[in-house]
């Protein structure tokens, strides 16, 4: 680099830094700016290619997997390619609606509340004294979450997703922020085997990409392998509730109408995850709902206003065809708050199990 490039960068460098301790001395998460601004940009730059791919995607939520109609995995990379830069616009950028923890904090509070919960489920406690430890993260995304684990609990951490735009951005963000040596992110497809050794992680979670699973029990399978004995699997995921009536239209419609809104292609029943980790070798630990009282919907609420300034801008900045999109989001945003207050269906169901030996 000459000396001229050198001088420019350390002067964008020093400028740029200002102006974030400038920010944050209002209140504002420069973060959150920079991150909105290159979601926003990336959204208004895209081709009619990757546009048309996204809306060709939508094939996906035509019923589950048994319903084939020429859906596959390369319809998921178009979906997410798009969805993670819609979900960064406002604050899932780790790409999930968590399960209530304190109705008293935000979206984003809740996302570190859980997780750190997670932790702890895995016999990972968020307390940095695990450094001779290996997480895996199966469908990990922009990586956010892994690197929250492995900030809080020391551990290194193994993320592995199927879209290569969010496998680049995690292993990007992690050496800008340090954890380059302590996290690891790659593509890879959670319905083929690991790319990893037996007995190699010392825990393991999903936070809602299951649903893309096409063998359960080859799936939990492959996390028994990997596994170390007596290690623990935190899974986190949409399900059906016991209230859930596949007779009542109302149930049904606002179920199909929820599952673009989350990318879910697959709608089991909470004991039917419990079936194939059991199939698989596993003990259930923890069945249940994680969100305090049950409910999600303050925040599935709260995070549908974020958007309120995003509609302002977009008819003028985003190609038309994205405004019908954010207008379809926001309608099947509704059905998942009414899937929530009817209890029929939620993505805040955890499953904690372990390999043997068990606990006493």
């Amino acid at each position: 680099m000459s000396l001229v490039s050198k001088t420019v960068n350390n002067t964008l460098h020093t400028v740029g830094s200002s102006l974030d301790y400038t920010l944050s001395i209002f209140g504002f998460d420069t973060y959150r700016l920079k991150t909105r601004a290159h979601a926003f940009w990336s959204l208004a730059t895209m081709t009619d290619k990757e546009i048309d791919s996204y809306i060709g995607s939508y094939i996906l939520f035509d019923g589950d997997w048994s319903n084939e109609n020429g859906k596959n995995f390369g319809h998921i990379v178009d979906y997410y390619h798009v969805i993670n830069h819609l979900c960064a616009l406002g604050n899932v950028e780790k790409m999930y609606i968590p399960p209530l923890r304190d109705p008293k904090v935000g979206l984003v509070k809740n996302q570190d509340l859980y997780e750190e919960k997670m932790m702890a489920d895995i016999k990972l406690p968020p307390d940095g004294s695990h450094k001779d430890k290996k997480v895996l993260d199966i469908g990990c995304g922009r990586g956010r979450i892994a690197m929250h684990t492995a900030r809080a609990t020391g551990a290194f951490v193994e993320g592995v997703n199927l879209d290569p735009s969010q496998i680049a951005n995690a292993q990007h963000y992690s050496a800008k922020i340090g954890l380059g040596e302590q996290t690891n992110f790659q593509v890879g497809n959670l319905n083929n085997p690991l790319p990893f050794p037996d007995e190699n992680f010392d825990g393991a979670y999903e936070v809602q990409a299951f649903t893309y699973m096409k063998d359960k029990v080859a799936v939990f399978k492959e996390i028994y392998r990997v596994l170390k004995p007596g290690a623990k699997f935190s899974y986190l995921d949409w399900v059906l509730l016991d209230n859930y009536d596949p007779k009542n239209a109302v149930h049904v419609d606002h179920v199909k109408r929820t599952m673009p809104f989350i990318g879910a292609v697959d709608n089991p029943r909470y004991q039917e995850i419990e079936e194939a980790m059991k199939k698989a070798g596993f003990k259930i630990l923890l069945s249940e709902d994680a969100s305090i009282g049950g409910h999600q919907g303050p925040l599935i609420n709260s995070e549908r206003n974020t958007y309120w300034w995003l509609r302002s801008f977009a008819k003028y900045l985003l190609p038309r065809r994205f405004i019908l999109m954010l207008r379809r989001l926001r309608e099947d945003a509704e059905s998942f708050v009414e899937a929530d207050r009817l209890r029929i269906a939620t993505t805040s169901y955890q499953i904690v199990c372990q390999k043997p030996p068990f606990d006493n």
